[in-house]
C-alpha cells in the first residue's frame, strides 16, 4: 500500500502491548477513536520475584482484537492505511521463525540480582551510563536479562535467532521482519543514547553476541507490510504498512501532544510513569533515559512499578464483595471503588501506603521494597483502604516529580492520561499532591493514539505530529488543586518518605528470610 493509494478518510491502528494486556484503537486523523478492543492475558510467576508471560499470548490478543475492531462495523480492513505500535518492557529469545523460546521475562521480574553485580565489575556503572544515559537495574533494563540466559540457559541462547522486544514480536508477526525502535533500544543498556545506534563496544564488554540484535527503526520509519498469514489471522489488509513505533510512555508522550521540550505529562496505566521532554542530552541517574519519538528530544522517565495494578490487586484480594454487587448493579468495579473512595476525606484517615508491591524503580531503586499499609486502625473503612491506595501512587509520582522540576521551568499544568485518567476522583488526588491542574486528556489511551499518529506520519498522511497533536487537548477538563487538601498532602508526603527511608533496612532483611527459605 503506498501512500498515493491512501484514501481520503483513512484510518490509522495504534497498537499496544501492555504489561497485563494489549489494547487496539483505531482513529481519524483528528484522533478522535473510531472503534477499540481491549483483552487481557496472564502473569506468570514461576518462582518468587520472578514474572513472565507467554508472548504468544500477546499475538492472539492483538488478532482478536484487530478482528474485534471491525467486527463493530465502525471501521473495514481496506480504510487502514497505516499501524504503530507499541509496548511495555521486555526482551525475547525468539528463534528464526520468529517462534519465542522462552517466556517473556517481565521488567517487575527480579531475578537477575548477580547479573546486575557482573555488570559493575565486569563493565562499570560509569561506561554503562556515559553510554546509554542509564544505571544498571535488573527488571527494568534488558542487558541483565540477556545475561541471566547467558549464564543459566545457554541451550536457548545457542538456538536464538533474535532478542525481541513485545512490539518487534507483534510486528515480526505482521510483518515477518525482526526489528527494535530507537525509543525501546534505550532501556537494553546496549544502546548509545545519544546516537540511537546499537553499541558494538558494550555488547562486547558484556559478552552478548552482536548479531542477535534486531536491527534498529526510528519510530516513524515502515518496517515492512502486513503479509498474507497476518491478514488472515487479523483481517487487515494485506501490504498495510507497518511502522516502528515505540516504546510505551514515548508513544504516550505523542499522544498526550508532549512532543516539544519542556512538556510534562503523567501517564498512569498498570505502571506508572512521570515524563519531561527536553533536547539537551544530559541525563540524571535516578530517572529512566531514551530517545524520544520527536529527533533530536529525549525524555526523563520516572516509573511506579504498581500505579494501576495497585489497585487491581486490591480488588482481587480484599473486593470479592464489591465485585458482585458491581456484577448486580451492571457497573464497573473500579467504578464502586471510586465511589467509595471519595466518601473518605484526603489523608484517608492518617493511612498512608506504599505500592511497593514488585519492588520499586526510580527514584527509590529499590527491588527488595514491599507494599505496606501504614496507620490502620479500627476507625480504618474499605473506602479509607482504597484511598490509600490511590493518594501512594499519587505520593510515589511526585518524587519523581520533584528531581525532573529541577532540570526544567516549572509548568503551569500536567496532562495526564492512562487508564487512570477515567477516574476523575483519581485526577483530583493527582492535582492535590503535585500541587499542579491537571488536564483529564478526553482519549486516556494514549499509547495507541501515539502508535497511530507515528503510523500517520510515518506514511505521509500527515506533515507533522503536531497535526494530530494539536486537537489533543480540545474539550479536556481541568482539575485544579485544593489548596486545603494539598496542604494536608504536603504533610501525609513527609511521612510517606519517611516511612520508606525507616523500612528499607527491614526490607533487605525480609528478602534475605525469603531467600534462605526458597
Amino acid at each position: 500500500m503506498n501512500p498515493q493509494e491512501i484514501r481520503p478518510g483513512a484510518r490509522v491502528l495504534g497498537i499496544d502491548v501492555g504489561t497485563t494486556g494489549a489494547k487496539c484503537t483505531v482513529y481519524d486523523l483528528g484522533g478522535t477513536p473510531v472503534a477499540s478492543a481491549y483483552r487481557e492475558y496472564p502473569m506468570l510467576h514461576p518462582r518468587e520475584d520472578w514474572a513472565e508471560e507467554d508472548p504468544n499470548t500477546w499475538w492472539r490478543a492483538v488478532a482478536d482484537n484487530v478482528r474485534a475492531c471491525f467486527r463493530s462495523g465502525y471501521v473495514a480492513p481496506e480504510e487502514i492505511a497505516a499501524i504503530g505500535v507499541s509496548c511495555t518492557n521486555s526482551f525475547i529469545p525468539v528463534a528464526a521463525d520468529g517462534a519465542p523460546l522462552y517466556n517473556a521475562i517481565l521488567q517487575l521480574d527480579q531475578r537477575a540480582s548477580d547479573e546486575v553485580d557482573w555488570l559493575r565489575e565486569h563493565v562499570g556503572v560509569e561506561r554503562i551510563f556515559r553510554v546509554t544515559g542509564n544505571r544498571i537495574a535488573r527488571g527494568t533494563f534488558s542487558l541483565p536479562t540477556v545475561r541471566w540466559f547467558l549464564r543459566n540457559r545457554r541451550d536457548i541462547v545457542a538456538d536464538t535467532y533474535k532478542f525481541l522486544v513485545p512490539s518487534g514480536f507483534i510486528i515480526r508477526h505482521l510483518t515477518g521482519e525482526f526489528s527494535i525502535n530507537t525509543s525501546r533500544m534505550g532501556f537494553t543498556l546496549l544502546s548509545d543514547i545519544r546516537t540511537g545506534e546499537w553499541d558494538a563496544g558494550l555488547a562486547d564488554a558484556a559478552g552478548v553476541p552482536f548479531d542477535l540484535l534486531p536491527t534498529p527503526y526510528r519510530a516513524s520509519d515502515v518496517v515492512g507490510g502486513v503479509t498474507r498469514a497476518a491478514a488472515d489471522a487479523t483481517g487487515l489488509m494485506p501490504g498495510t504498512p507497518v511502522v516502528a513505533g515505540a516504546m510505551d510512555t514515548v508513544a504516550a508522550a505523542v499522544g498526550a501532544g508532549a512532543i516539544a521540550p519542556g512538556d510534562i505529562f503523567l501517564a498512569i496505566g498498570t505502571c506508572g510513569r512521570s515524563c519531561f521532554s527536553t533536547d539537551t542530552p544530559t541525563f540524571d541517574d535516578r530517572l529512566m533515559n531514551c530517545r524520544h519519538a520527536v529527533e533530536g528530544q529525549w525524555l526523563g522517565v520516572q516509573a511506579t512499578n504498581a500505579a494501576g495494578a495497585s489497585l487491581r490487586w486490591f480488588r482481587d484480594v480484599f473486593g470479592s464483595a464489591l465485585s458482585l454487587r458491581a456484577e448486580a448493579e451492571k457497573r464497573s468495579v473500579f467504578e464502586l471503588m471510586d465511589d467509595l473512595a471519595a466518601t473518605a476525606e484526603p489523608g484517608a484517615g492518617g493511612v498512608v501506603y506504599l505500592p511497593y508491591l514488585s519492588g520499586e524503580r526510580c527514584p527509590i531503586w529499590d527491588p527488595d521494597a514491599r507494599g505496606v499499609f501504614f496507620g490502620l486502625s479500627f476507625a480504618t473503612g474499605y473506602a479509607e483502604m482504597v484511598r490509600a491506595v490511590m493518594e501512594g501512587v499519587a505520593f510515589s509520582i511526585r518524587q519523581g516529580q520533584e528531581i525532573a522540576l529541577a532540570h526544567m521551568p516549572k509548568p503551569s499544568r500536567l496532562s495526564l492520561g492512562g487508564g487512570i485518567g477515567r477516574s476523575r476522583l483519581w485526577c483530583r488526588i493527582f492535582a492535590d499532591v503535585l500541587g499542579y491542574p491537571i488536564v483529564r486528556l478526553r482519549v486516556s489511551e494514549t499509547e495507541t493514539l501515539g502508535g497511530a499518529m507515528l503510523a500517520a506520519y510515518g506514511v505521509g498522511l500527515i506533515r507533522s505530529l503536531d497535526e494530530m497533536a494539536g486537537g489533543v487537548f480540545d474539550g479536556c477538563e481541568v482539575v485544579e488543586p485544593d489548596p486545603a487538601a494539598a496542604a494536608i498532602y504536603d504533610e501525609m508526603f513527609a511521612v510517606y518518605g519517611e516511612a520508606y527511608r525507616r523500612l528499607a533496612p527491614e526490607f533487605a532483611e525480609l528478602r534475605g528470610i525469603r531467600s534462605r527459605r526458597a
